[in-house]
């Protein structure tokens, strides 16, 4: 016999978790079925030498105040710091050098010292005047942002900049990312301000807050789970039940029925908050839903973090970490963040000579790298990326979310479009689908919000 609930939520990430709370605290039974063994989604701590650190998301950005309203009314407000240091680099096959003044990798101007020492003055002159071009009025609704900025900028800029940070934050070639999707609003700011860099430049000083800013939380992003798993715990109205992969979700005479491997549940809404792919699994019976869902790419995630002992990285090598060009020599990791130098709590709870690094993998959204073989993989990039000998790892911890990360390629927008209208004329089914509000916390907390009327 089916449980009923006023609202079952498939997926028990973030997302999944707000919108609990959301419907707990309007009174309504909850039921949230979450297929792995753990709550959190790409939200997770794992301890290395007897301390919680980070090995997913492990920031938010304040450029938009929905993940920081929510921690506050979680009682996690005193929580809240500012990385120690956010000066990351930009690592290509020139060598190694200080993230240019950019969004997204689009360059404020083409001619300033940071694009020249990456470039060279012959090709950074060579972009300045091509961005001075004249620009369409008008452009291809789907131009890939690397189309975008070669047009404008060249291969150089597109290659050597844009292609490590689009590749490091959303793990795509730029040549593979519709522009409007992966960047809403960028072609339309081109043509206003008279080109590309002019654009990015307006960007980027039009909030007092620049859009890479980000915090954190004493004691790691997890802590943000934590509470929010223990409130939903203390709810009298609200189930949380693991180890339960839902396998379908149906319409019936009694509501929406949701099967999972040993239950069915009815609800009178349904929220579903997993993944593009699973999505699209467990809706296979409202086809008007699934096919764009079907449509739609999505990318596996890696992170291997690694404790290490050894002090030739007391004095923060790599600043905060780096974003690599696919093109670098014989590294594979995409990307490589230092915690220990970017966040104080991190730095004081393992004391001098002892750091926290998460290496990064997974280009285009596929896993190259042999996972069993992956902390020697690691360990030869770190030692590639810092030009020297190191010792071997004290304690590592290797993190994989498949599927998890949506990929804006080209053809994304009109997919969301016909998926959102779809589903605003599909009574008591809403959809918080992972990166489908952007692949930040402040979209997933919004969508989260938003599923729940």
């Amino acid at each position: 016999m089916p449980v009923r609930f006023d609202v079952v939520i498939i997926g028990g990430g973030i997302s999944g978790l707000v919108a609990a709370r959301k419907a707990a605290q309007q009174g309504k039974s909850v039921c949230v079925v979450e297929a792995s063994d753990r709550f959190g989604g790409a939200i997770q701590g794992q301890q290395l030498g007897g301390v919680t650190v980070d090995v997913g998301a492990e920031a938010f950005a304040i450029a938009r105040p929905e993940t920081l309203d929510l921690i506050k009314a979680l009682g996690l407000g005193d929580r809240v710091v500012a990385p120690r240091r956010s000066d990351s680099r930009l690592i290509v096959p020139q060598g190694i050098f200080p993230m240019p003044h950019a969004v997204l990798g689009i360059p404020t101007n083409p001619l300033a010292d940071d694009v020249v020492a990456i470039i060279g003055i012959e090709e950074a002159t060579k972009a300045a005047q091509l961005d001075e071009l004249p620009v369409p009025d008008s452009w291809d609704p789907q131009i890939t942002l690397g189309a975008l900025i070669r047009q404008r900028l060249g291969d150089q800029i597109t290659d050597y900049i844009a292609t490590p940070v689009v590749g490091g934050v959303h793990a795509l070639h730029p040549d593979l990312a519709e522009a409007e999707a992966i960047m809403p609003g960028i072609t339309a700011a081109t043509t206003k301000h008279g080109g590309l860099s002019k654009a990015a430049a307006a960007i980027r000083s039009s909030s007092g807050v620049p859009g890479a800013a980000v915090n954190g939380l004493v004691g790691g992003t997890s802590n943000l789970v934590d509470a929010l798993v223990q409130e939903l715990q203390e709810a009298q109205n609200v189930d949380l039940l693991l180890n339960s992969p839902a396998i379908d979700v149906g319409r019936n005479q009694s509501g929406w029925e949701v099967t999972t491997a040993t239950q069915k549940f009815v609800g009178d809404h349904v929220v579903v908050a997993l993944d593009a792919k699973n999505a699209a699994r467990v809706l296979t019976s409202v086809p008007m839903i699934h096919q764009p869902l079907s449509r739609l790419h999505v990318g596996d995630v890696v992170v291997f973090a690694a404790l290490i002992s050894s002090n030739l990285l007391d004095e923060d090598p790599l600043g905060s970490g780096a974003l690599i060009a696919p093109s670098t020599p014989k590294v594979h990791a995409k990307a490589i963040t230092h915690a220990s130098a970017k966040w104080e709590w991190v730095r004081t709870a393992f004391g001098p000579s002892r750091h926290v690094v998460r290496l990064s993998y997974g280009r285009d959204g596929v896993i190259n790298e042999n996972l069993d073989d992956l902390a020697r993989i690691a360990h030869a990039d770190l030692e590639l990326l810092l030009g020297v000998s190191m010792p071997a790892f004290d304690e590592t911890h290797l993190a994989r979310w498949t599927g998890s990360l949506l990929h804006p390629r080209v053809g994304h927008r009109a997919n969301v479009a016909e998926l959102k209208a779809a589903a605003a004329t599909t009574e008591g089914l809403s959809l918080a689908i992972a990166g489908l509000a952007g692949n930040g916390l402040a979209g997933t907390v919004s969508q989260a919000h938003a599923a729940i009327s």
